[in-house]
């Protein structure tokens, strides 16, 4: 750190002494995670010159608008007015997530202190010791911080292999709405993923279907709730609208439940709601895969979204009544169709509020989470990926796919719409998401991976048409103003790699970047070296994307750095 930097940091915690305000600690990721721990995002100097104060000049003309927070330093700003050269920003307070709607909060809960002054239990934790589980509560001590110590004894001790999974969130709040994971799919890990140095509630499709049990003390108007997270999103993709990720409230089947989700059927991007109106509704909000709180409101007039600094709206008089208990994770229902989990919620606090809440307290709890998770809302570059599993992060655990791995290259806006299964139709049907988060970015660049879907049973799609659609998908998000990096297919047996090659030579694809990680020679080329593909010679394995982060990056980091 620098001595700039060091002193920047060092007048932000005073002003936050001086001005009284209960702050969350944030912190950055060290030099040494340890072990195999992946830690985001990459430090503050990478973020392009925004690790700093906003300035008269972060204006409109930069994408900016009134309303959007600004976080450096643990410091927080909010856009009074972006006029051309003119800008006006405003120091806000931040305050903890969990203190954000005050009394009406009735769940704070996960590894950080969400709620001022909150010194007891965090998290019951499972490890496998000598084949046996054993059981572990992690405190949140006076400092405010999770006993991590107790973590690593914990880590240290357990069976080679395993790993430690959550039991139970202790609730902050003082209500006593503690959750309890989904009997028998005990899924969520933690000491695997941290965000800015804090331990986090991660899933991941290796993990496996599951989640947390809410009670039915939890128990908020169908009109008027919040529902937020802070950590952040591997996927912004999960495809299935069965899935209610991050949240159901109220009772699955019951004609009378919530639940927010991302993809749909369509696979799409965008997130969805449900309520008693209807099934599937779309936002128009993608969620970022970058450190960033989440939040959806309800109130008499509708929904509104936030992922950063988008925002979202879902008009129309919302039906009234309670909605008592819930489910956070995949499969509400408990039954016998669970499905594979998704690469999805690394998240470092989950926060619910029994009432509308005003434009200020969503905003004290959206800066609450960019100071606690060193997120940066003012970050314009924007990484899109679009593609299947290879890319969503099929059989990896803790959402530990490459395009979430290259965030610890550098700060920017990530967005992994790849989602497992998924053919070049279905890409296609990414492209609205794509363009919506281009609008307002600087730098934007889309890499594109996919292709072998096309060909399995079912699909039966021609590998011509695979080159067209792909074609489309390199010429919009072109159009979108997108630098496009298009990763070459496998060497897996009945993968187009040789007609897509052809068409790259032909000029029929013309990406800006051509990228050949499976190229002879290279530590991916052979689909059959099992410790860096599974055995079923599609997908790489955790090591594998580790090489295709570095590869990629190493490819495509020099325009965002430029």
């Amino acid at each position: 750190m620098t001595l700039r930097r060091q002193a920047f940091v060092l007048m932000a915690a005073m002003a936050a002494m001086a001005a009284g305000t209960a702050t969350a600690h944030a912190a950055g990721c060290p030099a040494d995670a340890g072990g195999d721990t992946v830690c985001v995002p990459a430090a503050d100097t990478t973020a392009g010159g925004l690790d700093r104060a906003p300035r008269a000049d972060d204006d409109v003309r930069r994408g900016y608008a009134a309303g959007d927070l600004w976080q450096a330093g643990g410091q927080a700003w909010r856009a009074v007015s972006v006029a051309d050269g003119a800008a006006r920003w405003a120091r806000v307070p931040a305050r903890l997530p969990g203190d954000a709607f005050g009394g009406h909060t009735v769940f704070a809960g996960g590894p950080v202190r969400l709620v001022s002054g909150y010194v007891g239990p965090a998290l019951d934790i499972g490890t496998t010791v000598a084949g046996r589980t054993v059981t572990t509560t992690l405190a949140i001590g006076g400092d405010g911080r999770l006993d991590t110590a107790a973590l690593r004894r914990a880590l240290s001790a357990r069976d080679r292999g395993s790993f430690a999974t959550v039991l139970r969130v202790y609730d902050q709040s003082g209500h006593g709405n503690h959750i309890t994971a989904t009997p028998g799919r005990h899924v969520v890990h933690i000491g695997e993923i941290r965000i800015a140095g804090h331990e986090t509630l991660s899933w991941g499709e290796d993990n496996g279907p599951g989640g947390f049990v809410l009670p039915d003390g939890v128990k908020v108007a169908s009109d008027g709730f919040f529902f937020g997270t802070t950590g952040t999103y591997a996927s912004a993709n999960s495809g299935n609208a069965a899935v209610p990720v991050p949240v159901l409230l109220g009772q699955a089947g019951s004609g009378r439940e919530f639940k927010a989700f991302m993809g749909s059927y369509s696979l799409d991007g965008f997130v969805h709601v449900a309520d008693p109106r209807s099934p599937d509704q779309r936002t128009g909000l993608v969620v970022t895969s970058s450190p960033a709180a989440f939040g959806v409101a309800a109130g008499p007039g509708g929904y509104v979204l936030q992922s950063g600094n988008a925002r979202a709206t879902l008009p129309g008089a919302l039906p009234g009544g309670t909605l008592a208990g819930g489910y956070i994770g995949y499969n509400a229902d408990g039954g016998p169709w669970f499905a594979q989990g998704r690469n999805t919620g690394q998240w470092t606090g989950i926060v619910i509020a029994g009432h509308a809440p005003t434009p200020d307290e969503a905003q004290a709890f959206a800066v609450a989470g960019a100071v606690a998770d060193d997120a940066m809302p003012q970050l314009r570059d924007v990484l899109v990926t679009i593609g299947d599993s290879r890319t969503e992060g099929f059989v990896v655990p803790d959402g530990r796919n490459w395009p979430y791995l290259m965030q610890r290259f550098a700060r920017y806006r990530s967005y992994n719409l790849a989602v497992s299964g998924a053919t070049t139709r279905h890409m296609l049907g990414m492209l609205p998401a794509a363009e919506a988060v281009a609008r307002g970015g600087a730098r934007r660049l889309a890499v594109v991976f996919g292709g072998y879907n096309d060909h399995l049973p079912g699909n039966h799609i021609p590998t011509d048409e695979t080159v067209r659609n792909l074609a489309t998908i390199t010429g919009r998000l072109k159009q979108a103003g997108y630098t496009v990096a298009l990763i070459e297919e496998t060497q897996t047996t009945g993968a187009p790699r040789a007609a897509i090659h052809d068409a790259i030579a032909r000029g029929i694809l013309a990406p800006d970047i051509t990228l050949d990680p499976f190229a002879p020679g290279l530590p991916l080329a052979n689909v059959l070296d099992t410790t860096r593909w599974n055995p079923d010679t599609t997908h790489p394995n955790q090591a594998g994307h580790e090489i295709m982060a570095e590869f990629v990056w190493q490819h495509i980091g020099p325009i965002l750095n430029k």
